[in-house]
């Protein structure tokens, strides 16, 4: 009997020993994701710092880019230029609805970007030119549907 009762002891010991271990393995899981937005935002954000501050010195340069992004003739050279630019921004962007979409980065600040990113491309018509003409290469259809919601196509067609 005394066998008996220590076994069904040994046994409640070993279940809530399991219990607390899944406890504690949740707690865990919830805090490495946590670790993961942090550094996924702030690689992030050095990503986009970099960016804003490309060439940021070189007046020429940001010369080009105003006048591509105001939808100004440019040489072949300042083309390139452009398209690099915002070939990178592209990238940049997704990321951002890569990271969304996995769970990584935060609701409001991803639809906080993605408005700014609409709104760069409805005033600007030479960055919106090149985003219509150019995203079927370079943009996720995440990216595409964030930027263009549900407009089924009529962004470009303004």
């Amino acid at each position: 009997m005394d066998s008996d009762r220590l076994n069904r002891w040994l046994t409640l010991v070993a279940n809530v020993a399991v219990i607390a271990g899944i406890v504690f393995l949740g707690l865990e899981l919830r805090q490495n994701t946590e670790m993961m937005r942090a550094q996924s935002r702030t690689e992030m954000s050095q990503g986009a710092i970099q960016l804003m501050t490309l060439n940021v010195n070189d007046k020429t340069y940001v010369d080009t880019m105003w006048r591509g992004f105001l939808g100004e003739e440019l040489d072949i050279v300042e083309k390139e230029q452009l398209h690099r630019t915002l070939a990178a921004w592209t990238q940049y962007w997704n990321n951002i609805a890569y990271l969304h979409k996995a769970g990584l980065y935060d609701d409001g600040e991803f639809d906080l970007q993605m408005n700014v990113v609409r709104d760069e491309l409805q005033y600007l018509p030479g960055w919106k030119a090149h985003w219509c003409e150019n995203r079927q290469w370079n943009a996720s259809e995440t990216l595409i549907e964030a930027i263009e919601g549900g407009m089924d196509g009529e962004f470009c067609e303004e």
